[in-house]
């Protein structure tokens, strides 16, 4: 399952996402991704961390990769 699938991101929001549509496995991965369904914007490594870290998709698929 896709990062955005999990998220319920607004579909208008996947395209702006870096993320989008290769890396939605890994979006741990990825700086600039628009976390909370498409609402905020996680530019920076500090606010990535931060956030997977709280992160129900991170939680539960970041360990099987």
């Amino acid at each position: 399952m896709d990062c955005w699938d999990f998220m319920k991101c607004d579909p208008g929001a996947n395209g702006g996402c870096p993320a989008y549509p290769e890396k939605g496995r890994e979006c741990w991965k990825v700086t600039g991704t628009k976390c909370d369904g498409g609402k905020q914007e996680k530019a920076s490594r500090v606010e990535k961390i931060v956030h997977c870290s709280k992160c129900g998709y991170y939680l539960e698929h970041a360990v099987r990769f």
